[in-house]
């Protein structure tokens, strides 16, 4: 496919998102993915979603790097998205996410990142499913909000170009619209 054939939305911010990707959901960081990313971009690809608890960005990353350094893309060619994920939901560690995602895709900027989910678990270092003695995840009480905030921020560093939410009811959306300055480009 051309890529330039691929149909595109125009977001709320003026900028455009690719209508076909690559979702990168449950693809296992074992050389598998590596070859889709690749494919991927040869087959016209420009649009790939991807998440930090996916645990895959590093060899998304690695292959959409090589596609650049090969000279078969440029950055500004591609739509990357990702998701702060439940364990950074408070304003700083929301910024350290987009910085963490940053690092494993190797990238200066994400195109798109979006709060994953209107929930948060206990904030902890690098545990991405935080357990108690019980073995069951343990629940936070940070308001999504604060990590709305925390990705608006990212926005004015220059690390993401567009903010957005994922799973999100109509009534949090409102909420969500009340408490903050940027409006969401999307709700996944």
């Amino acid at each position: 496919m051309d890529p330039k054939s691929v149909p595109t939305v125009k977001l709320n911010n003026g900028l455009d998102i690719p209508i076909i990707g690559l979702g990168t959901w449950q693809a296992p960081p074992d050389g598998s993915l590596y070859r889709s990313v690749r494919t991927a971009i040869t087959d016209g690809y420009r649009h790939f979603d991807c998440a930090l608890i996916y645990e895959n960005e590093e060899e998304t990353g690695r292959a959409i790097n090589d596609a650049i350094k090969e000279g078969q893309v440029k950055r500004e060619d591609l739509y990357i998205v990702s998701k702060v994920w439940l364990t950074y939901y408070t304003r700083e560690r929301a910024q350290e996410c987009v910085r963490k995602i940053l690092a494993k895709f190797q990238t200066p900027y994400l195109d798109l990142c979006l709060v994953h989910w209107p929930m948060s678990f206990k904030q902890v270092d690098d545990t991405l499913w935080p357990t108690g003695a019980d073995g069951k995840v343990i629940g936070g009480n940070i308001d999504y909000i604060e990590c709305y905030k925390g990705l608006e921020d990212a926005l004015k560093a220059g690390l993401v170009k567009s903010i957005g939410i994922s799973n999100f009811t109509s009534e949090q959306v409102e909420r969500l619209l009340q408490a903050t300055s940027v409006v969401p480009v999307t709700n996944q």
